[in-house]
Order: C-alpha cells, then structure tokens, then sequence
C-alpha cells in the first residue's frame, strides 16, 4: 500500500460518492457535539480562554482527520460504503400513493385497537367491581369527574 503521493489523496475517487459525503457529513456532525461537549468539560476545570478556544478546535480538527482518514482513505470502511450505494440503488422504493395507504391502514390499525382495548378494560373493570376486588368504583369516580 506504500508509495508517495499526497496524504491527502482519495482512495478510489467518484465511487461511492453520496455515501461517503454523508457519511462524512454525519461524522462531522458527531464531531461539532463531540466538541462543544469537551468545551462544556473544560470549562468545568479551568477558566483559562485559551484552553477554551484551542481544545475544542484540535478536537473537531482531530475528528475531522479521523473522519477523512476513514471515508477517504480506509480500504475496508471504502468499500463497504461504496457496496451500501450500490445495495441503495437496488433498493424498490414505494412510491407516494403506496406510502399513503400504507400509513392510513396503520392508523385505522392503531385506532380500532385502541377503541377495543379501551372496551374491554370497561368490561374488566365492570366484571372486578362487581365481584369486589377493586373497593372503588372507578367507573363513577371517573365520569363524576367530568362533570367539573
């Protein structure tokens, strides 16, 4: 893997491309809250401005090249991001129409569920009044309270 060249240089440029940016994208997202939080840790120990200001800036800068070093220039985690675009672009993706019904049929799914459950809670708390076990009716306690 030796050879010269510049440390800056792409490993199998153009492939993989839209998976790498966002994956690069979301590393340095992780990177900026990675070092707004070593901002909050130091200022918890010094109040010294310059270790304020340099720390979290070599820690995003680390990251940073991390980051690069991974998207850019590992062999391995390359590879598999360029497999993932590829996989991606095989993917059968629904389309708007199909998303809609699906999404309709899961809220009536979720709302006659709930109608049932609430029932036949009624009809156990009905049954357990009745033979006693609960010492309260719940059933005028809640309806009662309504009514205020």
């Amino acid at each position: 893997a030796g050879g010269g060249g510049s440390p800056f240089r792409i490993t199998k440029p153009g492939q993989g491309i839209h998976v790498r940016w966002g994956t690069a994208l979301g590393g340095l997202l992780l990177a900026f809250g990675g070092a707004t939080f070593s901002w909050s840790i130091a200022k918890r120990f010094t109040d010294d401005e310059t270790v304020l200001r340099v720390l979290p800036l070599v820690f995003l800068v680390g990251l940073a090249y991390l980051i690069f070093r991974l998207v850019g220039r590992h062999i391995g985690v390359i590879d598999f991001l360029i497999a993932t675009e590829g996989e991606m672009k095989k993917v059968n993706w629904s389309s708007k129409k199909e998303v809609w019904g699906a999404t309709k049929v899961v809220i009536v799914t979720v709302l006659a569920l709930a109608f049932i459950l609430a029932f036949v809670d009624v009809i156990f708390i009905g049954f357990f009044s009745g033979i006693g076990v609960l010492k309260i009716n719940i059933m005028s306690e809640f309806f009662r309270g309504q009514g205020s």
